[in-house]
């Protein structure tokens, strides 16, 4: 039996995790797609993950009913029975219960039903090496892995940008290259002049290092024709305050002209 077939006969159960990729989202919506299972899930989304106040799905309102039957808040499994539907219980209870029961994720399942289109997970992993072919960009995959993103590509030629540290995507639908290369370089400078320790790099006598990037930075966004002119003059005026600051340890020449 493959895990779908293990789920329906009580060889497997799925884990759901509270505020992790909105899975039992994404396990509902598997369920509706699985023809006959979609009455019984319904049936469950109804009575258990329903606000009735504001008449919608809310993962709130299903954890706050393993809260008050005292089950685990981090995460519970999601069991099918024949005749009764989908009804859950901690993880720990159907080990001891069986401890040849397997514990699938969300994904797993989703892989076992063939629905992986239906998720944005029909994908292969690719890097803006590989698609742009120019070595000169490589502070972009440098981001990318510093910053815990992939490149996902589709086989209809879209693309989209992976969180791995959460597992969901950066787009709601799957988008153009242009569009990913748009996001990660604006992400990747403004991570660089927003959130990464300038000053602490100053005052460590990394100056060079703040330039070097810099210019990098900037060559890269001339190069693929993302720079307009205002955005330009926005990340030079921030390079000259640092380069000010930096004034008593590097005498340097701003280019007007960037």
């Amino acid at each position: 039996m493959n895990e779908m077939e293990e789920f329906l006969n009580f060889g497997a159960v799925v884990k759901i995790r509270q505020n992790y990729d909105d899975e039992l989202f994404k396990f509902i919506e598997l369920m509706k797609s699985v023809g006959f299972l979609k009455e019984y899930i319904k049936c469950f989304e109804k009575n258990c993950c329903f606000d009735k106040e504001f008449n919608e799905f809310s993962e709130s309102v299903f954890w706050h009913y393993v809260e008050i039957n005292g089950g685990n808040t981090n995460d519970t499994c999601i069991e099918f029975q024949w005749g009764k539907g989908f009804t859950w219980g901690d993880r720990k209870q159907y080990v001891d219960y069986d401890e040849q029961m397997k514990i699938l994720n969300v994904d797993e399942l989703i892989k076992a039903c063939n629905k992986e289109e239906l998720f944005k997970m029909n994908y292969e992993y690719t890097s803006f090496k590989d698609e742009l072919k120019d070595e000169e960009l490589s502070d972009l995959d440098d981001f990318l892995d510093f910053y815990e993103w992939s490149i996902t590509k589709y086989p209809d030629g879209k693309y989209n940008i992976k969180d791995e540290q959460c597992n969901n995507f950066d787009f709601e639908e799957n988008t153009t290259l242009d569009k990913v290369i748009d996001r990660v370089y604006f992400r990747m400078f403004d991570y660089f002049t927003d959130e990464e320790d300038i000053e602490g790099l100053l005052e460590e006598g990394s100056f060079e290092y703040v330039k070097n990037k810099y210019e990098s930075y900037m060559k890269i966004g001339k190069e693929l024709k993302l720079l307009d002119e205002e955005k330009g003059k926005q990340y030079a005026e921030w390079f000259k305050e640092v380069a000010q600051e930096n004034k008593e340890k590097c005498s340097i020449e701003i280019d007007k002209d960037i």
